[in-house]
């Protein structure tokens, strides 16, 4: 498995990953709230662990105002600073202090105490964890009992265009040395509802576990976009920054040639399709 990913890398990602990324985890976050947000107390207290831009966390913040529930309070947090900086700026933008705050934090070792919220999200969080048990055990452990936790996780290659078009050009282009030095995340079992259910059930005292498919578009203005982020990824970025600068001009030409049939030019607009799993269940 692919050691932890340094605090900075997701830093100097963000910028990037809020303009071409967060347009769809965003969507995905704010559909992950409609699927609790009516079994919610009054004045819920909530946690949106490795909250990244804080798209989910202002969607809940903007529904409890609505909802006439300003009693209520949102926890966005991130290891990024940069993350927790954009956070705080959406959240002043639209006038959501104090009900939504932001800190940085570890979401594999939670400074909460026991039973402290009354729902937790994940938007593509916990599964990046180098250690994921840890983060359903936390999330369950700072749930009050018959609290809700939603988490989402992407699903496999065959029905995420978004992750395989990435994927079959650096299998193909990247030299050897490379892929077998880092094979990769161990992702493998979490792709499917079953495994999903799994392994969020075994390590952590959830029970009622509901996993639906959400599937959705993500749309980027030319193939040059998606080879930025690609290279800025701490996941991709890190396996780039091995290559000589001959190696990587290659990657480069494979993963380009690949978006532009996709696109059918380089200065048309990509269409890639990607499915998730949305996981809602309760603290037992």
């Amino acid at each position: 498995m692919l050691s932890p990913e340094p605090t900075d890398d997701w830093s100097n990602h963000a910028q990037d990953y809020q303009r071409l990324f967060a347009p769809l985890t965003g969507y995905i976050g704010r559909s992950m709230v409609r699927v609790i947000e009516r079994r919610l107390p009054a004045n819920p207290r909530i946690l949106d662990v490795a909250c990244g831009p804080g798209h989910l966390a202002v969607a809940v913040g903007i529904s409890l105002l609505e909802a006439g529930q300003g009693g209520g309070r949102v926890l966005a947090l991130d290891r990024s600073p940069a993350m927790v900086g954009m956070v705080e700026q959406a959240v002043a933008r639209e006038g959501l202090k104090p009900l939504v705050d932001c800190v940085a934090g570890d979401g594999e070792l939670l400074e909460f105490e026991d039973h402290t919220f009354d729902a937790v999200f994940s938007c593509f969080g916990i599964f990046l964890f180098a250690d994921r048990a840890a983060g359903w055990r936390e999330a369950a452990r700072v749930l009050r009992p018959g609290g809700y936790f939603v988490t989402s996780v992407w699903r496999g290659l065959e029905d995420n265009e978004l992750a395989r078009i990435q994927a079959e050009a650096l299998q193909a282009s990247l030299p050897a040395r490379i892929r077998e030095a880092r094979p990769g995340p161990d992702w493998e079992g979490l792709l499917t509802r079953e495994g999903l259910s799994q392994e969020v059930s075994g390590e952590a005292p959830f029970v009622d576990l509901e996993v639906r498919e959400l599937a959705a578009t993500l749309v980027l203005a030319s193939p040059a976009d998606l080879w930025r982020g690609m290279q800025g990824n701490p996941v991709t970025g890190r396996l780039l920054r091995e290559c000589t600068p001959a190696e990587f001009a290659r990657v480069e030409r494979a993963v380009l040639a690949r978006l532009e049939d996709q696109a059918g030019g380089m200065d048309a607009p990509v269409f890639l399709p990607t499915s998730c799993h949305i996981l809602s269940a309760r603290r037992g």
